[in-house]
């Protein structure tokens, strides 16, 4: 071979290997078109564990990558879902009992808000009332947690394109029969003025296209998994259904909120429903982001309840019979995160909570947001 050919060959070579470095940064560096972010409330590492252990697989089993947080507020080593859900939305942390505000009490930007800039759809879709610590967190920014009043007035106004969720009883005012409303506010009439709105989950099912919609399907909480003909991963799939439209790109919350119930409750029972239920809707995200090719799902929660624990003798043929819980309450424990599609590779390692929404923010704004 000539001097010159291996001159030649060289260069060939050295380009290859720049293309292939430019290529795998770029797939670092590409940024979802969809995002999918999926909260246990509630769900710590020993959750899933009972999970897997008594049903012996999980959708959560299939993400790659995997990390852990630790969820502290700012005013707390143990935080609530007010505070924990506003370090998600919005990359900040904030004092129990705050809902998208600062500790001075200043708004706080969330995901959502920074989705409509970059033209994307938004949507929620929780097993407990919408205008729950953590759902309000991702519309909504008020000074205390549970002033439901302001915060489903507040919700309403907000505008999110999909929201599915409990809590009907909030939107009727007071004189009303049943209404949970201590004002005589119609924020139903309101809401109607602003999206189609549906009430039960066959409504929900049998519609084929919504460019706004509110499905509040109960009362208050959606019932336990088994008193429901559909579950959380039913939810999910519609919501996706809505919101993806075209090419616009979408954000969509998913909570499974009573994980949280039944820890506080140490109801094993009820934690391994709640958690099997959450994980038919990680199946729907999964399976929607790899057919789309483009949709990042994370997964994760935003405190531990319970204090889990499974000393020796807890299990026998395949089912928890003595679990051990240390607290009726939320602890510091941290908790996991899962990741799948573009950036997931961004979510692995130990961190603060504050780092999934600072993340999954940079991932959803457009390049001329600031």
């Amino acid at each position: 071979m000539s001097l010159k050919s291996k001159h030649l060959r060289l260069w060939v070579i050295l380009l290859l290997v720049i293309a292939t470095v430019a290529s795998a940064q770029s797939a670092t560096d590409a940024k979802p078109k969809n995002i999918i972010l999926m909260i246990g409330d509630g769900m710590g590492v020993a959750h899933v564990t009972a999970a897997k252990l008594v049903y012996g697989s999980l959708n959560m089993e299939r993400f790659k990558i995997m990390g852990m947080h630790i969820s502290g507020s700012a005013n707390s080593y143990i935080t609530d879902s007010a505070a924990a859900g506003t370090a998600l939305a919005t990359g900040y942390k904030t004092n129990n009992d705050v809902v998208g505000l600062d500790p001075d009490g200043k708004p706080l930007k969330n995901i959502m808000e920074y989705a409509k800039e970059a033209g994307k759809r938004t949507g929620i879709a929780v097993t407990s009332i919408l205008f729950h610590a953590t759902p309000a967190a991702f519309s909504s920014h008020h000074k205390a947690r549970y002033e439901y009043d302001d915060i489903t007035a507040k919700q309403v106004e907000f505008g999110l394109d999909i929201m599915i969720g409990g809590g009907l009883d909030n939107y009727y005012p007071k004189s009303f029969p049943g209404s949970r409303r201590r004002d005589e506010r119609h924020l139903m009439n309101e809401l109607r003025d602003k999206m189609s709105v549906v009430t039960t989950y066959k409504a929900l099912s049998q519609l084929k296209r919504a460019r706004n919609l509110a499905a509040i399907l109960d009362g208050g909480h959606l019932p336990h998994p088994a008193k429901r003909d559909y579950t959380l991963g039913n939810l999910t799939d519609k919501a996706i259904e809505l919101l993806n439209v075209k090419d616009q790109g979408f954000v969509l919350m998913v909570e499974g909120s009573q994980i949280d119930h039944a820890g506080h409750d140490n109801d094993m029972d009820r934690i391994l429903a709640e958690t099997l239920d959450f994980d038919t809707a990680v199946k729907s995200a999964l399976d929607f982001a790899e057919k789309d090719g483009n949709t990042l799902v994370v997964v994760t929660a935003d405190h531990e309840t319970g204090g889990l624990t499974f000393p020796m003798g807890s299990m026998e043929n395949g089912k928890i019979v003595k679990a051990s819980f240390s607290s009726d309450n939320h602890t510091a424990a941290m908790v996991p995160v899962f990741a799948f599609g573009p950036g997931a590779e961004n979510f692995g390692g130990m961190y603060d909570i504050t780092h999934v929404g600072k993340t999954l923010i940079e991932l959803v704004k457009s390049d001329e947001q600031p």
